[in-house]
């Protein structure tokens, strides 16, 4: 049986706790939460995590994620997505390259970013899911890339720039991703009109300054490999102070876009988070 993850208000609450261990100040959350409007960002982290073994114990990016890099970033390409080469899996089998941070082979710790956005639509948003459908998170044992086990997000998706995202816990000790690069595995369940875009995202030092890169989702339903550099995202909070040898927590947006094309409920499945 699938088990949906705890609502997406959590979030919120635990992160002070996380970012009082993390980074040992309330101040941090103050600086995160004034960087909101510098950038639309977001996180994440799971299961089977080689080398992220010292993770706070709360689930980060609440105070910390701003929300404008999507649109920013989206400017390039139809439906506000940049153009950039789609990633379609020859072989959903294939084994994932470089240092494996979440394979959700058993379960997953992700969950929504409950961020009120009033730029565009954050669908995880309390507030908006009190006026209608909540957006659904969970394991799903069955379908996974390369091996079963991944994340399932369900989204109630009816028209231009709404957005869920999903983002991990914030990391006890900052990690050194200079040099690296950000992977994750996705499809779109098949029936879906879904035209978004995925972006991916690492937030970085004590003030959380966010670095996302987006990407097209190609149409159909086959398994997908997007990546984005952490040196050098597509999009970045702040340039003088955003450093990716200071990662705290990084995640995922799927997002409509700014023409809402295809945009219908749809369901997504997230695996395979990887660094080489």
């Amino acid at each position: 049986m699938r088990e949906p993850l705890l609502d997406a208000a959590r979030g919120a609450l635990i992160l002070a706790v996380a970012l009082a261990s993390a980074c040992g100040s309330s101040a941090a959350a103050k600086d995160a939460s004034a960087d909101r409007s510098a950038v639309q960002l977001t996180g994440a982290a799971g299961l089977g995590d080689a080398g992220l073994a010292d993770r706070s114990g709360g689930q980060g990016g609440a105070a910390g994620v701003g929300r404008d890099a999507g649109a920013a970033a989206g400017s390039g390409g139809a439906g506000g997505a940049p153009i950039v080469p789609d990633r379609v899996l020859a072989d959903a089998g294939a084994p994932i390259g470089g240092m494996s941070l979440d394979t959700f082979d058993r379960e997953i710790d992700f969950g929504f970013e409950p961020y009120h956005d009033t730029a565009q639509t954050n669908l995880a948003d309390p507030a908006v899911i009190d006026a209608g459908t909540a957006p659904l998170l969970a394991f799903d044992p069955d379908e996974g890339s390369p091996s079963p086990g991944s994340m399932e997000i369900t989204v109630p998706f009816s028209g231009a720039n709404q957005y869920v995202e999903v983002q991990s816990y914030v990391f006890v000790v900052p990690q050194d991703w200079s040099g690296h690069t950000l992977h994750a595995r996705l499809k779109v369940d098949g029936g879906s009109t879904f035209r978004g875009y995925a972006q991916l995202y690492v937030n970085t030092g004590v003030s959380y300054l966010a670095g996302a890169t987006a990407i097209n989702l190609a149409p159909g339903a086959d398994w997908q490999e997007i990546a984005m550099s952490v040196d050098h995202p597509m999009t970045v909070a702040d340039v003088e102070r955003y450093s990716a040898k200071q990662v705290v927590l990084y995640g995922l947006q799927l997002n409509t876009g700014a023409s809402g094309a295809g945009a219908g409920p749809a369901t997504f499945h997230v695996d395979s988070f990887s660094l080489d």
